[in-house]
């Protein structure tokens, strides 16, 4: 009997051991500085009020029950969030330091369960001359013990939800601040489309550097050869790796099958089942709406299609509109067992 049980206790064990020597401690902070002043931030982040506004989480499910206290801007006041896809969970006022610093505390209750203090902080600052404010919101927690691996794949994503929440914050704010909107549309059939391809593998300045170039070539050759585009022009990616910061992907423009060009590449490039986003404003924004895209794929347990490449499809021309009134679709190529 001992030698059947103990490979699944030293297992058990190995697991534990392997937990203990996690740290566990999950500590973030993120800062942006606004063109306002400390308390004009102070009195709209302590409303809670205020939140579904520019919250990075509520954005995913508009529709969540949301519940206040009667006095959700004062010491003692909270909300409560209840969502299908982003669970359940209340944020209380803590400790109220007007106009500097403000006190919080924020439970989650699905689709796990974790506590944490958070503190914002309201500091004098100068920009371009004028008054402003830097914003620092910052987070500590402890994760339960057997989640304590988790730690930081959590921190990690907790981070840029951060970061686009202040964001979005900032344009509540100052209205001359960028602004950015993330639309999650409904799930989208694309077809395959034949495309003139410049390819890329590298890093991200370059890949700027290369969208830069590459774009207006590829206008130029469809407006030399009489071709007319079928679609936006778009980027196709094949691979990424966020740790390395590398690329590897298509610079693409929808042409008629057969087009034929001598220094461009021709491909076909896969349809499928997509989910599909829409993003308004600057470019500059495109990595945390694609954070915000993964993080909705993986909210609704949807599997992302990895044999299939992800797009980003460029709907209007930079050359004729504003950055914030760019527009940009993500589409995500989604297994079809997630229909």
């Amino acid at each position: 009997m001992l030698y059947i049980l103990l490979p699944p206790l030293l297992i058990i064990v190995a697991v534990l051991l392997f937990l203990a020597f996690q740290p566990g401690e999950l500590k973030l902070r993120r800062s942006i500085v606004v063109r306002c002043p400390p308390g004009k931030a102070f009195d709209l982040v302590r409303d809670l009020r205020s939140w579904p506004s520019w919250s990075p989480w509520l954005l995913h499910e508009p529709s969540a029950l949301l519940t206040y206290s009667d006095q959700p801007d004062a010491a003692n006041g909270w909300y409560e969030w209840e969502g299908k896809l982003i669970g359940a969970g209340r944020i209380s006022q803590v400790a109220l330091h007007a106009p500097e610093r403000l006190e919080q505390r924020l439970v989650f209750r699905r689709p796990y369960r974790f506590r944490a203090a958070v503190t914002w902080e309201f500091a004098e600052r100068e920009l371009d001359g004028a008054s402003a404010t830097e914003i620092f919101w910052t987070l500590r927690g402890r994760m339960p013990f057997l989640m304590r691996f988790m730690a930081p794949i959590l921190g990690a994503a907790l981070g840029k939800d951060f970061e686009l929440g202040l964001a979005l914050l900032r344009a509540r704010l100052d209205a001359s601040a960028p602004r950015l909107s993330i639309d999650f549309e409904s799930d989208t059939e694309l077809a395959p489309r034949s495309a003139w391809t410049i390819p890329f593998d590298g890093g991200l300045e370059d890949m700027k550097q290369a969208m830069a170039e590459g774009f207006p070539r590829l206008m130029e050759a469809a407006a030399t050869r009489g071709v007319e585009p079928t679609a936006q022009p778009f980027t196709a990616y094949h691979a990424v790796d966020p740790k390395a910061g590398r690329f590897r992907c298509d610079i693409a423009l929808p042409v008629p099958p057969g087009s034929d060009d001598a220094t461009l590449e021709l491909k076909e490039l896969p349809g499928g089942h997509f989910q599909s986003v829409l993003v308004q404003g600057s470019y500059d924004f495109l990595e945390l709406a694609w954070h915000a895209v993964m993080a909705h794929v993986r909210m609704r347990k949807a599997v992302w299609d990895r044999a299939r490449p992800c797009y980003e499809i460029y709907v209007n021309d930079p050359g004729e509109v504003g950055a914030d009134q760019l527009q940009t679709r993500i589409l995500v190529p989604l297994q079809p067992k997630t229909r």
